[in-house]
């Protein structure tokens, strides 16, 4: 069929040139464009005074390769503790541990962003000499600078030819004016604050990508007929089974005459092979210098649809044909469209009809190999199949927006994208706003044909004025109408401001009914992220929350889907020393650099890999859940988590699952996080995850579905097993058939527990045939009596010389510190830290979780992971850590010294910390522990259980401590600035 219309449209083509005579529409041998990439010269302006002394006219010595940037290749200056960045760094605020990396440059090291090995903010100058060859003579030519870093000034043989300051499309300018020769191009490029966007927008900041000054994408001029094609859009009309051809021809020498359009599309990958009739239009030329076509081209029964499930692609070809008094032009144009539809009823999200909802990354420019976003198409369907692999369908550009190869790969892989304007402020200027007009007008015409791309924002948090926001979303939709629109992630004050926004993501819902006036949207919904503001925290475990009632409200005065903003953030300790290998370009992470330094300087080293495997398997626990309460939440449209990668900015924060290179972590796959991140996710509500022998377990079963396809979950089955992997229980359903409408409820399940054994279990949902399977840990254990302290162990709460006594004549002690009374007053350390770690004290948790060899005799009655896990609640949220090392302590202990259990400090301070520790004094022995086991027991089953495990061990012959601790190390364990210790540890000696 496709060689007939070939043939066809050569026809038409071969009957023009006998018709209108000499037409040029023969290929042209010589090359339409010439490639600027290569050897440029170079200057830096740092004083900005090139313009008022005529640079432009100036022969610059130093060199640079074009595409790239000034950094990468060695220009700037070398960053010290007096470089001005972005936005100004206090580097006195840091902490003391960090004051060798700021005396000099030599010795300089960041650890609030990667850290560049030259830095420069300021204009630079580039220059070239370039020729227009004979057969670019009275055609339309056009410098095409792609993906430039910030404004960009041309000039040619000193004449200025204009500016332009978009930072997501191609800077493009008019040569019309040259004739065959050779002339000095010079283009100045500036990276300083162009228009007030904010101290830390991912798009020009120092936070991740870095304020690197060049053009690292094409650089070339284009040479095209006086009559050609300008632009091309199409706008899908699923219903009608059609798509509208927006052709715009330029026409700058107003000439007149008779033109003939083709178009030919084709379905060209995935499983498209629709191939529609060719479509000619005829018509006149007005003589304006654009002219506007609009032409409706049917597709027919046999369309295509595009989505995350059938990312179905068509390749459009657009010839036209002209015919003037002058002369004849012919002009070709090829591009690629997807037939989407995307629209809401409200609450949810509609792809093509199909009820939608949105798992969302949040990318916030963190491409460390280049130190800006990559300019590849392959190396973004990397990127994006990592997103895939992971169950993501959606990625929200946070304060930026990402080059066109990054839509390319995402229509091609099916991938919903939501870039943003650029913009992290308060937006109250006249002129940024023209700015964000501007901008987002080039947006959405530069993007306009990519299926993926389904959203537009201006930028995150902070405030908008309403005048402004009204304005946008205005301009936007009488725009393009293809598409949704937000005005910022999480801005609470203007919630439901403007009306007219298509969606709204929020962190909570504002309403004076809820807690401290906020309706939560997900577990942690305050600021400073402390522990009490978590629900991890505040809750004990369960399956059972979701959001519902907040959304509601929120629905009940706004007509906008919700998508929970920036959910998760759960950190897990970094892969130091292989992380380190991978950076090889001109970002250095600095960060790692100094936690390297700290881990050898504290005797950690051989632990790391228990930090990485046991923090990190804690936060895929943490942040399954997370991701289940939103598919629990039948109100919900989507999430937006962060991260899938780390985030190296903002003070880093090791969240994702992926090193900041988009490489998977060690101690997690995507099919583990595809069982609860995905179209179809089986969900199970547990009111608890402790139970005790005299309780009954429930449990009620769910599928969140929005797959494109009914389910049959005929063949589901429920397994309980135990720790050994043996079933206990296995429970099939009726069959039953879902269709895509969200969560849907299954079946429920009740079983007695007074005849299971205590012990750890894991209840499964599987159906195979659906390639579904999701589960859930739960424990069991006994309702006993609470384990009395033998009279041979001597038990106390205060570290002075009565208890040093009882351990220098031989005995037995169990030091059991009040929580408040240890050094540095650290805070629980249930969840791991929540975005980054927040001084000493951690902010949501005191630690990256907890490590401990589950196999030592501590826990012959209390069977545990190496890691936190839901079991440890009661026990970690009643907890207080211990410092063995402060900075700068002068009696810190071994070095070569392990905790029974250690809390695992942030990658910024790397302190020893414990819960359970162990030493010897002389004859006596002492075990401390920092975690409550005195008070409410007969309300904690865990503590209980853990209690008796204690017990059990410190009056056995296996309580033997080896390491020999002083006094003094043991009083350094203590806030003695405290009024009651410093009474309590008055007489106690200095051992040394």
């Amino acid at each position: 069929m496709k060689l007939f219309l070939s043939k066809y449209r050569i026809y038409i083509l071969a009957t023009l040139v006998i018709i209108w005579g000499n037409i040029a529409c023969t290929e042209v041998q010589e090359s339409n464009e010439i490639d600027l990439s290569g050897e440029w010269l170079v200057k830096l302006d740092p004083k900005d005074e090139g313009i008022s002394k005529n640079w432009f006219l100036t022969d610059f010595v130093d060199t640079i390769n074009l595409p790239g940037c000034l950094q990468e290749q060695g220009h700037g200056e070398k960053p010290g503790p007096n470089t001005k960045w972005w936005a100004p760094l206090n580097i006195s605020e840091r902490h003391p541990s960090l004051d060798k990396y700021a005396k000099s440059n030599d010795d300089f090291k960041l650890i609030q962003f990667l850290m560049p090995r030259h830095h420069y903010i300021g204009a630079a100058w580039f220059s070239k000499e370039i020729e227009i060859p004979e057969s670019f003579n009275g055609k339309n030519k056009t410098l095409f600078l792609e993906r430039c870093h910030w404004e960009s000034k041309v000039w040619i043989d000193g004449k200025p030819i204009g500016s332009n300051t978009s930072l997501a499309t191609p800077h493009k300018y008019s040569l019309n004016q040259l004739k065959p020769g050779k002339y000095k191009l010079v283009i100045r490029i500036d990276n300083s604050e162009i228009y007030k966007i904010g101290r830390m927008p991912h798009s020009v900041s120092d936070q991740t990508q870095g304020t690197w000054n060049g053009i690292v994408g094409d650089i070339k001029i284009n040479a095209e007929d006086k009559i050609s094609i300008a632009s091309i859009k199409t706008i899908p009309d699923i219903k009608n089974k059609s798509v509208a051809i927006l052709v715009s021809i330029e026409n700058a020498s107003r000439l007149k005459g008779n033109f003939i359009i083709n178009l030919d599309a084709l379905g060209y990958n995935a499983q498209n092979n629709h191939d529609p009739l060719v479509i000619e239009k005829k018509g006149n030329l007005t003589g304006g210098t654009i002219q506007n076509l609009t032409i409706n081209y049917a597709l027919g029964k046999d369309m295509k649809l595009w989505s995350e499930f059938e990312p179905n692609l068509y390749k459009l070809k657009v010839d036209l044909l002209t015919k003037t008094n002058q002369a004849d032009y012919h002009d070709n144009k090829e591009i690629s469209f997807g037939m989407r539809d995307i629209t809401t009823d409200g609450k949810h999200f509609y792809v093509n009809g199909i009820k939608t909802f949105l798992r969302g990354n949040v990318d916030c420019a963190v491409y460390p190999k280049t130190g800006y976003a990559p300019m590849s198409v392959k190396e973004w369907k990397r990127v994006m199949q990592t997103h895939k692999d992971f169950g993501l369908n959606f990625i929200r550009y946070h304060s930026w927006c990402p080059p066109k190869q990054a839509f390319i790969a995402a229509d091609e892989l099916g991938l919903y994208l939501a870039p943003e304007v650029h913009e992290w402020s308060w937006v109250t200027k006249p002129e940024v706003h023209q700015f964000f007009k501007d901008e987002s007008d080039k947006m959405l015409s530069y993007f306009a044909n990519h299926p993926s791309f389904v959203m537009m924002g201006l930028g995150n948090e902070s405030g908008i004025e309403k005048e402004i926001a009204d304005d946008l979303i205005q301009q936007w939709k009488d725009t393009d109408t293809s598409r949704l629109y937000t005005v910022k992630a999480s801005i609470a004050k203007n919630q439901g401001v403007p009306g007219d926004m298509d969606f709204e993501v929020v962190s909570h819902i504002k309403d004076e009914s809820f807690d401290r006036g906020r309706g939560r949207t997900r577990y942690q919904a305050f600021w400073p992220p402390t522990p009490e503001n978590s629900l991890f925290t505040a809750e004990s475990p369960q399956t059972t929350i979701d959001w519902d009632t907040s959304i509601s409200l929120y629905n009940s005065k706004f007509n906008n889907p919700i998508i929970s903003h920036e959910l998760a953030q759960f950190c897990a300790y970094p892969d130091v020393f292989n992380e380190i290998k991978k950076y090889k370009g001109y970002l250095r992470p600095t960060y790692l650099e100094i936690a390297a330094d700290q881990l050898k300087e504290r005797g950690l080293v051989g632990q790391l890999p228990n930090f990485i495997h046991d923090s990190g398997k804690w936060q895929v626990q943490l942040t399954k859940e997370e991701i289940e309460a939103a598919f629990r939440s039948g109100e919900m449209a989507g999430f937006q988590w962060l991260s899938l990668n780390d985030f190296t900015g903002q003070n880093t924060a090791p969240v994702g699952f992926t090193d900041a290179f988009f490489e998977n972590k060690s101690y997690v796959d995507s099919k583990e996080m595809q069982a609860f991140c995905g179209p179809s996710v089986l969900l199970a509500r547990l009111p608890r995850r402790v139970f005790t022998t005299s309780e009954v377990f429930s449990a009620e079963f769910e599928i969140s579905h929005y797959g494109n396809q009914d389910l049959d979950l005929s063949d589901l089955k429920m397994l309980i097993t135990d720790e050994a992997g043996s079933t206990i229980i296995s429970k099939s359903f009726p069959s039953k058939a879902f269709v895509n409408k969200g969560l849907q409820k299954i079946d429920e399940f009740q079983m007695d527990l007074l005849n299971m054994a205590p012990s750890k279990y894991n209840l499964q949902l599987e159906s195979k045939k659906n390639g579904l399977s999701n589960n859930w840990d739960f424990w069991i254990y006994p309702n006993s009596q609470i384990e009395k302290f033998p009279s041979s162990v001597k038990v106390t709460n205060t570290w002075d010389a009565n208890t040093l006594k009882l351990l220098k004549s031989g005995k037995t002690v169990l030091l059991l510190p009040k929580i408040g009374t240890l050094k540095g007053n650290l805070p629980g350390c249930f969840t791991t830290f929540y975005w980054t770690s927040f001084g000493e004290k951690g902010g949501q948790s005191s630690a990256n979780g907890i490590t401990m060899n589950p196999n030592h005799p501590l826990f012959n009655e209390f069977k545990t992971d190496s890691h936190t896990n839901w079991n440890w609640w009661d026990l970690l949220t009643q907890c207080q850590p211990m410092i063995l090392d402060a900075f700068n302590e002068k009696k810190p202990w071994p070095i070569d010294y392990k905790p029974i259990i250690q809390p695992i400090d942030s990658w910024k301070l790397n302190r020893k910390l414990g819960l359970v520790v162990e030493a010897k004094m002389g004859k006596g022995k002492l075990l401390i522990c920092s975690i409550d086991l005195e008070n409410n027991l007969e309300e904690r089953p865990v503590a209980k259980q853990f209690r008796r495990s204690l017990v059990k061990y410190i009056t056995s012959k296996t309580f033997n401590p080896e390491t020999e601790i002083s006094v003094s190390q043991i009083t350094a364990l203590f806030d003695q600035s405290n009024p009651e210790n410093a009474e309590s540890m008055q007489g106690l000696p200095d051992e040394g």
